[in-house]
């Protein structure tokens, strides 16, 4: 995507969400003239009656969703999470990151869970060309950047402004006893108002984060603790997200158990298979969407 039709996407995105956000603020102010919900009612009629384009009225509305979703539910869970070891010599974090498709990358010294730092990749790679191949020289702790971590049930509209009050747009998410969940992005926000902002490093990455085609091409080999709203926007799936995060977590609370391998279930129209499960974790579901009719494959 050109970097020009970027910039002006962006500025388009950021202009809707302050002209929403100064609707949303304006509705909080006329809580004293009645209920918050006949409120937020009216404004999504007003931007019902607005727009004739479907897709703008959409963003419209999402925007007013943000002060109900939690980062927890849009963020690139941990397990996804590509992170590289800060002990690591210099020469071989450059290896790592030369062709990494993330602009910031996690610095993590024991163990993964433990992030000390986040690194911009320009930068890193400004710095080895600066040193001219020596490497050794390279103090990474002084190139990274000290971690923002945040709760994960800060809300998409408290870390919209977050991001704007603090000029970043990368968190790192723990839960309410500091241990880590994943990180969160101005991207992934963005894409819930706007949908997925996809370029050539998405579609590379597509193994990466947990989804591969089955060799029939009809299903879907998933891991299970990818979100649900991220397959539900990259496929145009309307999978019900009100009670779990993940897949696997959808198909817990759809069977009320743990399902064992090998086990297959049908639930709003889909298949699921059960590929892997380690001990009480759901690791690879097999997808299989509803088919189109045969009057509908006609057509």
């Amino acid at each position: 995507m050109p970097l020009s039709y970027m910039i002006f996407i962006s500025v388009l995105v950021l202009a809707v969400i302050l002209l929403s956000l100064a609707l949303y603020r304006q509705s909080r102010k006329l809580r004293a003239a009645g209920p918050e919900e006949e409120i937020i009612s009216e404004i999504r009629g007003a931007i019902e009656n607005h727009s004739e384009d479907p897709e703008e009225k959409e963003m419209l509305k999402s925007v007013l969703d943000l002060d109900d979703i939690q980062v927890y539910d849009v963020m690139n869970h941990r397990k996804n999470l590509f992170a590289v070891d800060i002990e690591l010599p210099a020469a071989e974090i450059i290896n790592r990151l030369k062709d990494c498709p993330f602009s910031r990358v996690p610095l993590y010294r024991g163990k993964p869970e433990n992030i000390v730092g986040v690194i911009r990749v320009k930068h890193l790679l400004k710095e080895a060309v600066e040193k001219c191949g020596s490497y050794d020289e390279i103090n990474i702790a002084e190139l990274m950047n000290k971690p923002w971590f945040i709760p994960d049930t800060t809300t998409l509209l408290q870390q919209l402004q977050l991001f704007r009050a603090r000029r970043e747009h990368f968190a790192i998410v723990v839960d309410e006893y500091g241990d880590l969940q994943g990180i969160v992005t101005l991207e992934d926000i963005l894409e819930e108002i706007v949908g997925d902002i996809n370029d050539e490093t998405d579609i590379q990455s597509i193994d990466i984060i947990g989804i591969k085609k089955s060799e029939d091409k009809k299903s879907l080999i998933i891991d299970g603790q990818l979100p649900i709203r991220d397959l539900n926007r990259r496929y145009n799936w309307n999978l019900n997200d009100e009670n779990a995060v993940t897949l696997a977590g959808y198909l817990i609370d759809a069977t009320q158990s743990i399902p064992e391998q090998g086990q297959k279930f049908i639930f709003e129209g889909f298949e699921f298979e059960i590929l892997k499960r380690t001990k009480n974790q759901l690791n690879s579901i097999r997808v299989t969407p509803p088919q189109p009719a045969e009057n509908e494959t006609a057509r």
